[in-house]
């Protein structure tokens, strides 16, 4: 048996042969999730169950389980994965299901060999439909690490390796507005919990479950962590070395969650004295549970003598009275009959001689967790870890068992952080309730694990630290991951650009956002042009944002064409045009005299055509014009808003001096028709 293998197939044998060597392998070699594991149960208890997707996880109607055919090979590949790479999100679940159902829906049983590109769309489509878009996504990845695996060890019988999911990454939500800043201040902690939590720790508290809940909140404020990392560093956690300037670093020996591993996070010099008496504070209050820790796992037969244990002058086959398994067990014995409730609570034999401590000791061990005499995930026995404890030691309402070995969990830490409001506050007590904490208007303090890692990653970016080395603090093996804890504001985020260019000013000389009022159009006409367009003859400065264009390449007789003196290319188009304009104005008169109906229209814009041609050569070759000149000329018969603006605006306004005024425009726009 082992912990983890390396499957390697063989090359002589086929997919289906290698496929059941790999579950066989998986099956009987294999120890992850312990070695007494029922590998034909489909409900693996504390690792996970094997239920169809669409279904409650945690069903136990056997129509939820996966398909006869594919259940064993599920079973062995999430064996063999977390074995590998072991996660708490176990995103392998995600895939198996997807696929599974997959299967059975094109093929109409879920045969692993039948695995197909068709196939993977399809579960990535299961996955998407039946997961929240960040579950999903996770899941998809999978689904590529799934592919990838049975392509490359033989398993199945074509090339699946280059399969990619559709399922993309949830969007990054949105940084700006009220909405935003709702969200921000529910990810970070609130001033009144970090204010109360530093006074109870600086207060130095004696009660266990306060020594617990405000070291271990000190612990998550020195380095960005996460509640289980930090639950399960061991006692020797603590490392001091010398950097290349002769300064003395001090830092934890961390296993971080998520793929990235075992590493050291350094913690910042303001919080090492904060983060050595944490630790001081938590191995003090654990010390005698490590060593009841080490007594089992040395494979002792013997009662673990502490120091309440009755006092047995003889050996350890010597019978105990009801009072003394009590007090061997760390029961409530103040008297006979106390003594008896106590062990009828615990559905032991009340009565005086039934036990000796030797034969109290089978009874202690059943009672133990089942994986104290194993390795963790992190390689740390209960021995040699930091948070091991005593069964009830941190209770506020029992007293703690001198013989059963016991580790907090999230919860029993983030519960202490929160009230419970389903719960009366008699039942459950905050440590802000505790130790009479409200907030300013009052209210109880609520609080999570979370928050800190949250607060203690957006005070990096706002310090300026690169995004490698916030993912390195963290523990995080995916820097794009910190957008997710970067909790800075808009206004913040401008205040860096503007820091990294001082000519930049994105919120004005005096920090202020400016408005863009309208503005006149005598102010507009001052302004500096925006793009123009190249013609055949020259440019064209049209202003788009009033009208679109309503002379159609009609550019000759507009009069927001200008021509460049000195281009002789464009010269010499305008004399071509003037060439066949002269023949078209030659015809279009012969038709007028002949009497041909609409003769007279084309006769008039040939003749405009003409004039306005005529004029453009005569100026562009008279040499009292100097190379480079803008020449626009004027169309009296040109429709322009402007003008009609103009002229409306004349006829209502009885002011001399805007009569004046309004009279001059329509001067410089050409003539008085609209």
């Amino acid at each position: 048996m082992a912990d983890i293998f390396n499957f390697v197939p063989k090359s002589q044998l086929d997919a289906k042969a290698n496929l059941e060597q790999f579950i066989d392998m998986c099956k009987k070699e294999l120890t992850v999730f312990g070695k007494d594991l029922n590998w034909d149960d489909w409900l693996w208890s504390k690792a996970g169950n094997f239920t169809k997707i669409g279904v409650h996880s945690r069903s136990t109607d056997v129509v939820d389980k996966f398909d006869e055919k594919f259940i064993d090979f599920a079973k062995a590949y999430f064996r063999y994965q977390q074995g590998h790479k072991p996660t708490g999100t176990k995103n392998e679940l995600k895939a198996l299901r997807g696929i599974e159902k997959a299967l059975i829906q094109l093929f109409g049983s879920a045969c692993i060999e039948d695995l197909t590109m068709a196939v993977l769309d399809e579960a990535a489509q299961m996955i998407k439909s039946h997961y929240s878009a960040g579950a999903a996504y996770h899941g998809g990845r999978e689904l590529e690490r799934l592919a990838a695996f049975v392509s490359n060890k033989h398993l199945i019988s074509r090339d699946l390796s280059s399969w990619k999911s559709p399922i993309l990454r949830k969007k990054d939500e949105i940084q700006t507005g009220a909405e935003a800043k709702d969200r921000r201040e529910k990810k970070l902690p609130s001033d009144d919990a970090l204010n109360a939590l530093a006074e109870i720790f600086s207060n130095r508290p004696s009660l266990p479950r306060d020594i617990f809940t405000s070291s271990t909140f000190a612990m998550l404020m020195s380095a960005p962590s996460r509640i289980s990392e930090v639950l399960d560093m061991p006692v020797d956690c603590e490392v001091e070395e010398t950097d290349s300037r002769g300064k003395v670093r001090y830092g934890w020996r961390f296993y971080s969650g998520k793929g990235f591993g075992a590493n050291i996070k350094w913690i910042p010099t303001e919080m090492v004295g904060v983060a050595k008496e944490a630790v001081r504070r938590i191995t003090e209050l654990t010390a005698e549970s490590r060593k009841l820790a080490k007594w089992i796992e040395s494979n002792e037969t013997r009662f673990y003598r502490h120091a309440n244990c009755p006092d047995v002058d003889v050996d350890d086959d010597e019978v105990l009275t009801a009072i003394q398994v009590c007090q061997a067990l760390g029961l409530a014995s103040n008297n006979e009959r106390i003594a008896r409730n106590s062990l009828r609570g615990v559905k032991l034999d009340w009565k005086d001689g039934a036990y000796t401590l030797n034969t109290l000791w089978f009874y202690v061990l059943s009672c133990q967790p089942k994986d104290l005499l194993e390795s963790n995930v992190r390689k740390i026995r209960y021995s040699d870890s930091l948070f091991c404890m005593r069964r009830n030691q941190i209770s506020t309402q029992y007293g703690a068992s001198p013989v059963i070995v016991w580790k907090p969990t999230n919860n029993v830490f983030n519960s202490d952080l929160s009230p419970k409001e389903s719960l009366k506050t008699d039942y459950h007590r905050s440590i802000f309730d505790r130790n009479n904490y409200l907030t300013a208007d009052g209210k109880r303090i609520k609080l999570t694990s979370h928050q800190a890692r949250h607060l203690l990653n957006t005070m990096a970016q706002r310090g300026g630290l690169s995004q490698l080395a916030i993912a390195k603090w963290s523990g995080r093996a995916d820097q794009k991951q910190n957008r997710t804890y970067n909790h800075m504001s808009e206004y913040e985020m401008v205040a860096r650009a503007e820091q990294l260019d001082t000519t930049l000013t994105l919120f004005g000389p005096s920090g202020e956002v400016g408005i863009n009022l309208p503005v006149t159009m005598q102010v507009f006409n001052t302004l500096e042009r925006g793009a123009v367009h190249i013609t055949e003859f020259g440019l064209c400065v049209h202003d788009f944002t009033m009208t679109p264009c309503d002379k159609y390449r009609d550019c000759i007789n507009c009069a927001e064409q200008v021509c460049i003196k000195g281009d002789a290319v464009k010269l010499g188009r305008i004399k071509r045009r003037l060439e066949e304009v002269e023949k078209q104005s030659a015809a279009s008169e012969k038709a007028l005299s002949e009497g041909i109906s609409g003769a007279d229209r084309w006769y008039e814009y040939h003749k405009n055509t003409l004039k306005h041609l005529k004029q453009l050569v005569s100026i562009l070759e008279n040499p009292q014009v100097e190379v480079g000149a803008q020449i626009k000329l004027r169309n009296d018969e040109a429709f322009s808003p402007l003008r009609r603006a103009v002229e409306s605006k004349l006829a209502k306004d009885d002011e001399p001096d805007e009569q004046h005024f309004l009279q001059d425009i329509l001067k410089l726009l050409g003539s008085g028709h609209g």
